[in-house]
């Protein structure tokens, strides 16, 4: 690592995140649960955070689920049409600290079938990255996922850090960022063999590519703030949520990389949660009795608080 990690300034940050559901008759009864509560971790700080439902409630409750997210679950008894559930936040960021080195990798996988129990780094994979090395609901062992991976890495040998970077740069460039090219159920192997997509599909491509390999792989949500055209003021409802990947490597842990933008993740990254793929961490689910059809509208605004460094939109750091 850099002695230069001391200088990590923290970035600030208020978000503002409206979820509305209009049914075209009214809802009964309702329980949903929502992943809008921010992750706090090392380089994440949650300072404030506060979520309103426009009903009453019946019902709620905080927790934290498998993967050590935080959730609100709720209930509704009260009949209604509209549900409005609103996030505010404010969370401080820095950014991670990427290594100056990794062990060189040539492809085997880091999984291991035994190890010592005494063997400290041997447990700590295993708790951590156990989860994030098989297949799960949305992302299912491929052979076009295997292929695409196996085509990317360096087999003579190259430090992993620099692979996974030279990986996220590869699927940016290959991929192709269209809105209308996918919906949230589109499955990974249609977006393999279209190379068309959205974040969500960008993160679950690279998250089965790196599973195939053997390296653990893990679904992170969030947001990322945005950088309105110069000279364009910065419009308020216009951002959205993201989504982006985190790798395992043994002796640094996690590694955010963003395949959609074609980066490593930066402080311009918030998290709120983790997990196997997008299904783990869907920002508001639920189960209601009537309604019929509906309507969904999101509303996602990120200000930073923080004099802003200059923006570069080059990508990837040099590997």
């Amino acid at each position: 690592m850099s002695d230069q990690k001391d200088a990590r300034g923290w970035q600030r940050y208020e978000i503002r995140h409206d979820t509305e559901y209009c049914y075209a008759y009214s809802v009964t009864s309702a329980r949903h649960r929502a992943h809008l509560i921010p992750m706090s971790h090392a380089d994440q700080r949650v300072e404030h955070c506060t979520l309103t439902v426009n009903q009453p409630l019946s019902e709620s409750s905080e927790g934290t689920d498998f993967f050590g997210n935080q959730y609100r679950e709720f209930s509704i008894q009260t009949p209604h049409r509209l549900l409005d559930v609103r996030v505010n936040m404010k969370v401080a960021v820095r950014a991670p600290q990427w290594p100056d080195a990794s062990p060189e990798w040539t492809g085997k996988s880091l999984a291991r079938r035994t190890f010592d129990p005494a063997d400290q780094r041997g447990t700590e994979f295993a708790l951590n990255c156990a989860p994030y090395l098989v297949d799960s609901p949305m992302i299912p062992a491929l052979a076009e996922a295997s292929i695409w991976a196996r085509d990317h890495i360096n087999r003579s040998g190259a430090p992993l850090h620099e692979q996974l970077l030279a990986m996220t740069y590869a699927l940016h460039q290959e991929f192709i960022f269209d809105p209308d090219a996918t919906t949230v159920d589109t499955p990974l192997r249609t977006v393999f063999e279209h190379k068309r997509g959205v974040c969500q599909d960008f993160s679950h491509a690279m998250i089965g590519a790196l599973r195939s390999l053997g390296i653990p792989a893990r679904y992170v949500s969030g947001y990322i703030l945005t950088h309105p055209p110069e000279g364009q003021p910065r419009l308020v409802g216009a951002d959205a949520t993201h989504a982006w990947v985190e790798a395992w490597c043994p002796g640094h842990g996690w590694l955010g990389l963003d395949p959609t933008n074609g980066k490593a993740v930066t402080d311009e990254f918030v998290t709120l949660a983790c997990g196997r793929d997008f299904g783990d961490v869907i920002p508001l689910r639920g189960v209601v009795i009537g309604g019929g059809e509906h309507s969904l509208d999101v509303s996602v605004t990120v200000t930073p608080k923080s004099p802003q460094k200059p923006h570069s939109r080059g990508a990837l750091p040099a590997v």
